[in-house]
């Protein structure tokens, strides 16, 4: 089985996380659907124009790539995605509630 954990620290996301979407998700079928996963591959900083704080770049395994937000404007497009097979969650991410 699959779990999927609310992240609520976005600074405690790294690349190479797998994730799917999320709680305020509003962005049709970039993702390629409900159920889809894609990976963050660059996080957002204080200051950028094109990714900015509280916010990831995300590679959908359909071949979208965009970043979402993590916090930023208070909204959440993202559930981290662990899918390792004793289905503990990654020790380097704060979860804020198990689904």
């Amino acid at each position: 089985m699959i779990g999927v954990w609310y992240c609520d620290h976005p600074r405690m996301l790294e690349v190479g996380v797998r994730v799917a979407r999320g709680p305020d998700w509003k962005w049709g079928q970039q993702d390629d659907g409900e159920g889809h996963v894609g990976t963050v591959v660059e996080i957002g900083k204080p200051g950028s124009s094109t990714s900015p704080d509280k916010t990831v770049v995300v590679q959908w395994d359909s071949g979208s790539r965009t970043n979402y937000r993590v916090g930023y404007q208070g909204a959440y497009d993202l559930r981290v995605v662990d899918n390792a097979p004793a289905g503990k969650p990654p020790s380097n991410i704060w979860f804020l509630e198990n689904y």
